[in-house]
């Protein structure tokens, strides 16, 4: 079961060459992770849950609900990850997070109680802030 639900990570990896340099685990964010890393990079769930229904359906019906449903206020995966990355990251290290449209403020307030400062802001084709870059402070 792991297998099939990794297949499509692990497939890209082998088509982009860097199989050997990837490996994959399947728990509950940083559960099945260990080491230190130069970045971590997430795009988690940060739909709103009570927003799911509402979405397009080639959205709201492809996408499992797990990977869209980001708890009442769509920022739950985002202060597990500023509550773990810490003890996983290398000095200078990065945390690189997506999230949706409208969502920078929220997210960068999340990581900065979570003890990091702001590392880069990046912008979609419609102008809004998408991701944001974070390192410990």
């Amino acid at each position: 079961r792991l297998r099939s639900r990794l297949a499509p990570a692990a497939g890209l990896a082998l088509a982009l060459g860097v199989e050997a340099r990837v490996s994959f685990g399947r728990g509950s964010w940083f559960e099945p992770v260990s080491g230190l890393f130069e970045m971590i990079v997430s795009n988690p769930p940060y739909v709103p849950a009570a927003e799911i229904a509402g979405l397009a359906p080639d959205v709201k019906d492809f996408d499992p609900r797990g990977a869209l449903d980001g708890g009442p206020d769509g920022l739950g995966p985002y202060r597990e990850i500023a509550r773990a990355a810490a003890a996983h990251l290398k000095p200078d290290g990065v945390v690189l997070v997506e999230f949706g449209a409208g969502q920078a403020e929220a997210v960068g307030t999340v990581f900065h109680r979570g003890g990091f400062s702001a590392a880069g802001a990046y912008r979609d084709l419609g102008g809004y802030i998408r991701c944001m870059g974070f390192r410990l402070t």
